[in-house]
C-alpha cells in the first residue's frame, strides 16, 4: 500500500463509514449489510481498518488486501434542526415514516468500558526485588524464579490487553 494512501484513509478515523469489501459466500439484506459493513473507524494501518458498530460498539476488522472502498457517511441527529428538517423532508416525499436502525429494541448494547480504568494486571506491585545480599562481586546471579514471575505477569499484561481490545 502507497504510504499516501494509507496517510489520506487518515481522514475517515473517527466517522461513522461503509466498507465495501470483496465479495464473500453469503447475501445481505440492506439491514444486515449496515450491520455489518457500517463502522465507526477507530483505527487505520497497513494492515486494515478496526471499527466499532455505532448500534451495539461490536469491534470488525476489515483486511486491507478485501477492501475495495470506503465511503463515509453522514449521521443524522433528530435532535439538530438542520438534520431534522432533512428527515422531514425525506419522509414527505417517501411517504414513510422514517425508523432508525440504530438501538433496535431487539439489540441491547453491552456495558461500555470504563476508559482510563487500569488492566487488572497494571495495578499490582511489581513482581520482583533485587536481593542486594546475593551480590558476590564477581559472578552475576540470575534469579530464575523472579524472571519466571516477571514473564508471567507480562504475559497476563499482554493477555488482558488482548483481551480489553487494548491493542493500540
Amino acid at each position: 500500500m502507497n504510504a499516501n494512501t494509507l496517510k489520506r484513509l487518515q481522514h475517515f478515523v473517527g466517522k461513522v463509514c461503509s466498507i465495501v469489501s470483496t465479495s464473500m459466500n453469503r447475501s445481505f439484506n440492506e439491514t444486515i449489510s449496515r450491520e455489518h459493513f457500517v463502522v465507526r473507524i477507530e483505527e487505520v494501518n497497513i494492515d486494515g481498518i478496526w471499527g466499532t458498530h455505532p448500534y451495539n460498539d461490536m469491534i470488525s476488522f476489515f483486511a486491507m488486501p478485501h477492501i475495495i472502498s470506503v465511503h463515509e457517511e453522514m449521521e443524522l441527529d433528530p435532535n439538530n434542526p438542520e438534520h431534522a428538517a432533512m428527515i422531514a423532508e425525506y419522509e414527505k416525499q417517501t411517504g414513510a415514516k422514517v425508523k432508525t436502525d440504530l438501538m433496535r429494541p431487539e439489540v441491547k448494547p453491552p456495558e461500555k468500558k470504563k476508559t482510563g480504568e487500569l488492566l487488572p494486571v497494571l495495578d499490582e506491585s511489581p513482581v520482583f526485588d533485587v536481593d542486594q545480599s546475593l551480590d558476590t562481586g564477581d559472578a552475576t546471579f540470575v534469579d530464575i524464579e523472579s524472571l519466571e514471575r516477571l514473564a508471567e505477569k507480562t504475559k497476563r499484561t499482554f493477555d488482558a490487553y488482548d483481551l480489553l481490545g487494548k491493542h493500540k
